[in-house]
């Protein structure tokens, strides 16, 4: 390509950038919502969360131990309750809030934003093998795994995964997936 022909292409290009440049800027749309206000593609500013009640549907069997506090839900990106679906939803408690022995169907990764977490492992409840998960702390916790947790201040905690997103309450004696043997 000789040099006169790379010339024309450079002030070509040059010459679209300027008028892109120069066009007005296309309306923008407020970001769409979807159901239980998941923000579709837009951020979510801190605040700006639409918080409600833990629905039903995502709560399977009796939790063990009493809440003993408020725990709310909001659903960032996604579709939690749908299987196979990318979700990220946020949950806020209260100081003292519990979540009883459970598990879940897929994995769980728990991400805390504001507050102290305490995290439990098993089927039976155990203030002292609690540990704490401070903010910026991460869990991942894999499917059926058995585990516990508790609000230290008012927490806010954000999970993601692959949905369902449903939590298996359990007894002290569970005793947990079957163990495959070869």
């Amino acid at each position: 390509m000789t040099k006169q022909r790379i010339g024309v292409l450079v002030v070509s290009a040059l010459l679209a950038v300027a008028s892109l440049a120069q066009a007005p800027p296309a309306k923008q749309k407020p970001a769409a919502k979807k159901s239980g206000g998941a923000v579709s593609g837009g951020p979510v500013m801190p605040g700006s969360e639409q918080w409600m009640d833990v629905p039903a549907a995502a709560l399977v069997g009796t939790p063990s131990v009493e809440m003993g506090g408020t725990l709310k839900i909001a659903i960032l990106q996604g579709d939690p309750m749908t299987a196979g679906r990318s979700f990220t939803v946020r949950l806020s408690g209260t100081d003292g809030t519990k979540i009883a022995p459970h598990w879940h169907p897929t994995t769980e990764n728990v991400t805390v934003i504001n507050g102290a977490f305490l995290l439990g492992m098993g089927a039976k409840w155990d203030d002292s093998a609690m540990k704490e998960i401070p903010v910026g702390g991460f869990v991942s916790a894999p499917p059926q795994m058995r585990h516990y947790a508790q609000c230290k201040g008012d927490c806010v905690v954000q999970v993601n995964g692959i949905a369902p997103f449903v939590v298996n309450f359990v007894g002290p004696d569970d005793p947990g997936p079957a163990k495959k043997t070869n």
